[in-house]
Formats: C-alpha cells, structure tokens, sequence
C-alpha cells in the first residue's frame, strides 16, 4: 500500500502552531497519564488474532484445486510474509482436515548421515507448512530440504507447500528450489480500509459500548468515518504502509501504539465531600455512567528502534539468520554465523525490542519487521518482496 502524501513544510508548521497557538485548545494528557500494561490486560489485546480474511484467501485459492488437481499441476508453493507466530497455514489444514507433514527434530538437521524423506502414502492432499524447519544454514545442515524435494518430484499425490519469503530467496540459491517447486503464491497485501474494518472490529463487539480514539500529540480525535465511509485521517493508511500489508506485523504496531489513561487514587477530604454530597453523588453516578459506556483510546507514535550503534553489521547479520530460519537455538545460531559476538549482541537486540526468547529460541518481534526489513534493504542484501 502506498504511504499517504506528507507536506513536510506544512507538517512543520501545523506543529508549531498547534505548540504555540493551539496549546490549550484541545484536552491532552501526559506520558505519565497513560499506560501500556493496561492494553495486555484487554482480551483483544492479549493474543494475537487469527485473521479469518487470511483463512478465507487459502479457500477461495486452494480448497478447489485440491480437489481436482491434475498430474500437471500437483505441487503448489505458497510464500508468506515473515514473523506468522500462529502458523495459520497449519491451522487452515487442520480446520478442513488436511494432512500436515511435520518437519524432522531440529537436532537431527545437522546430521552429516545419509537422509532419505518417505512421503506419507494416501490419496487426498498433502500440506507441508514451514520449509524453514527443514533446513539450517550450513554445510551439513540442508540434506533433509534436498531429500524433501527429491521426494516431492516423485510423488503423486497434491501437495502444498509453504515458507516465508526470506526463506524462499535463500532456498532458491542454495539449493535451487525453484527448479522442483513452481512459481510461488502469495497473499496480496491489506490495504488502509481493510486494516481498519479488521482492527476497528476486534474491539467493537459490544456495540453498546462506544470507543473512541485521540491523538496523544493533540488530543484531537482521530479514526473517524466520513459519510463516504473512509477514514477523516491518514493513520491507517500510514499503518498499512509501515506494515507493508501485513496483517500481524500492522496488528503489533497497532497494539504498540495504543494506550489507556492510569488509573489513579482519588484523593478527596471526607470533610469537603460532605458539604456537597448531593452534586457529588450525581456528578459521580453521571461518570461512572460515561465510562460504562465509553472506552478512550490514546494513540502514541512510538519511535522506531535502532540498531546497536558501532555494531549494525553484525546486527544485521544476526537479523537475517533468523528470518531466514524463523527461529533459531542460540546454540545453533552460533553455528549459522560468523564470529561476531552472538551473546551480547543477542542482548543488545532484546533490550532495543529487535528480538525476543520464546520457547528455548530467538525470533525477531513482528513490530520491528519493518525497521528490520529497511535496515536490511540499506545494506544491499538480497531481498524479498515486503
């Protein structure tokens, strides 16, 4: 999606302007008023979703070719955008059923002993999800991803076959996947008004309570719908563009940016409140009614991690190990990388919000993606489509 148009003079000006003239014009609130943690505490907050779109997509595209796939045309590859945490083309296989070959043990991938990879036996479909579970990059560590194609050339049955996108570009040199596999599929990128039906909808099951979003820098309200039903502002274009389309990776962001005012005691004298009880009382019920039925939302531009200084090289090696591979062992990431201080480089990553522990492995965070994928580009590495 492209990113909307910015005047950078009149961004300027408009924001001089709104610190001089327009100071007290709207209600705004401080850093200290607001709170991440309460965001963790909301139950459309706290996992990341499915994205039912993304399941209807796999449908439409694959449900019925499976049915009728031909000896010509029994192998599909499916390329998918980077950091999916859910593995939803897994879930997709087992919501209809469909056979999933599972990836060996990650310890074995390094076995300098002959592999041979016996397809399952059966006439339906086949799914093998996560090529990048196959295969760690090294020397020894490709003979299970080689004796997986040599296989799939000789089977009969329909298979689909999924990867990421970083994963696909470096099985295409390495092992020349892209003579056995055939041209790649791929979900088309979500746009600004489908983002913000999709995200806008995860928190408005309850009709009945209304949600309302201000812009932390002026506290105007922002995320309305015009009669024509587009959005009165360019954050959700914004967001798709920063995401490149990508529905996860545009969810973190979006969950990163968004805060709750803190609560805090009220402190009153019993003495004062007793000389205006009657006013207080309906003053109180009339904001315990407001809250009831309203929720604000403040949305904060966070700023874009960086690179440890002195070390973005390294850094970047690092970044695309695991993207290529999804998640690595620190053991095994050790293996896949020069000599470059993996371990306090590895906690230098964490601390700035680049990667994260999960699972005994190191994955890179989805809200750091598109800092990751310039940082990347910049550097002149070979790149797969954002």
């Amino acid at each position: 999606p492209a990113g909307p148009a910015v005047n950078q003079l009149e961004d300027w000006f408009q924001s001089l302007r709104k610190k001089i003239v327009d100071r007290d014009s709207e209600v705004t609130v401080t850093e200290d008023q607001l709170s991440r943690a309460s965001i963790e505490s909301i139950r459309e907050f706290s996992a990341e979703p499915d994205c039912e779109f993304v399941f209807q997509a796999l449908d439409d595209t694959y449900l019925d070719w499976m049915r009728r796939a031909s000896s010509e045309d029994q192998l599909r590859l499916l390329v998918f955008p980077p950091c999916d945490r859910s593995n939803r083309v897994a879930l997709w296989a087992e919501k209809h059923g469909i056979e999933v070959l599972d990836a060996p043990d990650h310890a074995e991938l390094l076995s300098q002993s002959p592999v041979d990879v016996v397809l399952p036996s059966g006439d339906g479909p086949l799914l093998i999800p996560r090529l990048e579970n196959w295969f760690v990059r090294h020397r020894h560590g490709l003979g299970h991803v080689r004796a997986l194609l040599s296989a799939l050339q000789q089977t009969s049955r329909c298979c689909l076959v999924s990867c990421s996108s970083w994963t696909w570009i470096y099985l295409k040199k390495s092992v020349n996947a892209d003579l056995v596999l055939p041209v790649p599929d791929s979900l088309s990128p979500i746009d600004a008004e489908s983002l913000g039906d999709w995200l806008l909808g995860l928190i408005a099951e309850k009709p009945e309570e209304a949600v309302v979003f201000r812009d932390h820098a002026n506290g105007k309200q922002i995320l309305c719908r015009g009669e024509d039903g587009s959005f009165s502002d360019d954050f959700m274009a914004q967001l798709a563009d920063d995401s490149g389309g990508i529905p996860w990776v545009a969810w973190q962001l979006w969950r990163r940016s968004l805060r709750t005012e803190a609560e805090h005691e009220n402190e009153s004298d019993e003495s004062d409140t007793s000389d205006t009880s009657d006013t207080s009382a309906e003053e109180q019920n009339k904001t315990e009614r407001t809250k009831a039925v309203s929720t604000t939302f403040w949305v904060v531009r966070s700023h874009a991690p960086t690179l440890p200084r002195g070390h973005e090289r390294a850094a970047r090696l690092l970044l695309q190990a695991l993207l290529i591979h999804d998640s690595l062992p620190e053991e095994t990431l050790r293996q896949v990388l020069p000599s470059i201080g993996e371990a306090n480089l590895v906690v230098a990553l964490i601390r700035s919000g680049f990667i994260e522990r999960h699972d005994g492995a190191l994955r890179c965070l989805a809200a750091a993606y598109p800092v990751i994928w310039t940082s990347l580009e910049d550097s002149g590495m070979t790149m797969p489509h954002f």
